[in-house]
């Protein structure tokens, strides 16, 4: 079965997890936060993110958030996403499930305590 293709112009979200050794967990949660502002700063970024996961010693929780599957190509060719694969390849993954999703649609979303935000 052929991959999926992606589609052009729609907004990408890249999410899920990483496991680490726990003993390395915070080393990766370092090396991830030197290439935040870099990635947050790319044309096509809308959100980037990664934390700890409360309830799980080891994982790191991802959410990637891009304006289309273009700028997710560009974004993993570029130089400060290959120092972080330098960076965690002298760590023990041992687990990973990260899923892409092409968007159909959006919208604000309220609760009863507060009104959505406004982009």
């Amino acid at each position: 079965m052929a991959s999926p293709v992606p589609d052009q112009g729609r907004q990408v979200i890249v999410a899920g997890w990483i496991d680490f050794d726990p003993a390395d967990r915070e080393a990766a949660l370092r090396a991830f936060s030197d290439v935040v502002a870099a990635s947050r700063a790319e044309p096509g970024c809308l959100d980037y993110a990664f934390t700890p996961d409360p309830d799980v010693p080891g994982r790191v929780r991802v959410l990637e958030h891009w304006t289309d599957d273009a700028a997710l190509t560009e974004h993993l060719t570029l130089p400060h996403v290959l120092a972080l694969r330098t960076a965690l390849a002298g760590l023990t993954r041992t687990g990973r499930a990260l899923t892409h999703h092409t968007v159909a649609a959006s919208r604000p979303m309220g609760s009863t305590s507060a009104p959505a935000a406004t982009p």
